[in-house]
Parts: structure tokens; C-alpha cells; sequence
């Protein structure tokens, strides 16, 4: 179908980039869902969590209901009707956080380990979670995934998350997603990996993150910080003291490429005397 076409059919352009990202990253085994941001994917889970808690302390629920459809979502804490998103990748210390203790705590927010060299763990040991797609997938800002492994969840679960989705606004970011997956130069995978990073020279530099990431992570002064500019490489952390520097390496699954020595020189000449913060190509 004309790309052109799919501003027509909204949600048959929804149901699409289901069937897309479900083949590219391999989430045969888990709904998906959409929402437009975590603030608002944070809204909806939290009401079909706090919604279905409800309905498990109604007696007359039994009565309308099989007794199968009673336990349709995992334990999950609930704090005043909200639930937390907890981050599988800390930052910015870029430290990798246990998936089994994330999903004890809350929902699991890959973000930052989805399409990356981690994306298999993903897949293979979370039962829900969250991920903004124009991290590691590379995909436009504005569209977040939600995805629910389905032999976890109910029918009534689902259809009623499908429900939420259905009213909100994505058309403008899931038609921009659909064009950038067909762009040719587009590929689904981050897997650059970056391994510890240690310096003597031009500063005594120790790398915080958990070794093999697609990013290496410094803790420094703020007064080194605040003579750094913006990159597109770069997130700055000048409050909170620290310094990330991102790898990139498109490609597909099941790969991974080292490049530790090219972030140690990005460093380097970042941190020498004169150095500039502009991204090199």
C-alpha cells in the first residue's frame, strides 16, 4: 500500500508498524501497543492495573467473568492508583539494572537496552515493558511502545489497552515512523557496544557503566562539564556531574561491534586542552 494512502486508515497504518516492528525485532510473543509518550503510557497502565485490581476485590466480578480472567496481570505495585517505571539501564551512571528485580518494583522501562546490544535479554525474560523507539531504534520522536508478552495477559486485559490506544492522537508519529522504516538507509539495530574505559591523560577518567553498552558514562567536575558545548554524541549532566558520550553502529540483530577505541578518543580530545565537542563524522 502507497504510504501516501495510510493517512486515510489510521488504524490500519497502526496495525502495520505492529506487524513491522513484530518482525524486525522479533516480538512475535508480545502485544503491542502505542502511546505518544511515558507520561501518558505511565497514565494508561496505571489505570488498567488499578482498574483491574478493582475488579479482582468485587465478588460480583466472579459472577460475570470466568475464574480465569480473575488473575490477568502480574504483581505489580500500585502507589496511590500509579504505577513506577523502572529503568532497566540506570543513568547516568549507565549501570544495567536485574529484569527479574525491575519487574518486582514496576514496569520496566527499556529505552535504553531496546534494539542494543541487550535487546535479547529484553525479549526473553520481560513479560511487560516500555520503550521509547527514537532511542537504539532509531526511529522519530513521539511514539512509545507498550508491549505485553500475550501468554501473560488476559483477552480482557489486551482488548481493554487496546481500547485506551485507540483514543489517543498517533497518527502523526506513526505515519512518521512508517516512512523512516522504509528509507533505505534505515536498519532496526544499535549494536554498538562499549567496554571500561579508564584515562590518565589529559585527566584522571574512570567509565561508570556497565561494560559492553552502547554508551560510555564519566562522572566529573562540574566546572570541566560547563566548558563542554552540546553534541549530538553527547548528554551533558552539569547539575548532576556527569558526562555520556554515545556509540553508534546501525545494523541488524545478533550482532555486536566494539568501539571503545573510537569513544576513547572522542573523550580524549574532548577532555585535551582546546578540545571541541563537536561531533566528528
Amino acid at each position: 500500500m502507497a504510504f501516501h494512502s495510510w493517512a486515510d486508515r489510521p488504524f490500519e497504518a497502526r496495525d502495520r508498524l505492529r506487524t513491522l516492528l513484530s518482525r524486525h525485532y522479533r516480538l512475535e510473543q508480545f502485544d503491542l501497543f502505542f502511546a505518544p509518550s511515558l507520561h501518558v503510557a505511565r497514565i494508561l497502565l496505571s489505570q488498567l492495573f488499578l482498574r483491574q485490581e478493582q475488579m479482582r476485590n468485587q465478588t460480583r466480578y466472579a459472577t460475570h467473568y470466568p475464574v480465569t480472567e480473575l488473575h490477568v496481570l502480574p504483581a505489580v505495585p500500585l502507589m496511590a492508583g500509579n504505577i513506577n517505571f523502572i529503568a532497566h539501564v540506570e543513568l547516568p551512571h549507565g549501570r544495567v539494572r536485574s529484569l527479574l528485580t525491575c519487574q518486582q518494583q514496576g514496569v520496566v522501562d527499556v529505552s535504553e537496552s531496546f534494539a542494543s546490544v541487550l535487546h535479547e535479554e529484553v525479549i526473553a525474560q520481560a513479560g511487560l515493558f516500555v520503550a521509547r523507539l527514537d532511542h537504539h531504534a532509531d526511529l522519530p520522536g513521539g511514539l512509545v511502545l507498550v508491549a505485553l508478552r500475550t501468554a501473560d495477559f488476559s483477552t480482557l486485559v489486551r482488548s481493554e489497552l487496546r481500547l485506551f490506544e485507540q483514543g489517543l492522537p498517533l497518527n502523526a508519529p506513526v505515519l512518521a515512523a512508517l516512512g523512516r522504516v522504509r528509507e533505505p538507509d534505515w536498519r532496526p539495530y544499535n549494536h554498538a557496544r562499549v567496554e571500561a574505559i579508564a584515562l590518565n591523560a589529559p585527566v584522571l577518567l574512570a567509565s561508570s557503566h556497565t561494560p559492553g553498552m552502547p554508551f560510555a558514562s564519566f562522572s566529573l567536575p562540574q566546572t570541566l562539564l560547563a566548558t563542554l558545548s552540546p553534541a549530538s554524541d553527547l548528554e551533558i549532566g552539569l547539575q548532576q556531574g556527569y558526562l555520556l558520550v554515545r556509540a553508534s553502529q546501525r545494523g541488524g540483530a545478533r550482532r555486536q561491534t566494539n568501539l571503545t577505541p573510537q569513544i576513547l578518543s572522542r573523550v580524549q580530545a574532548l577532555l585535551s586542552p582546546g578540545g571541541k565537542s563537536e561531533k566528528r563524522e
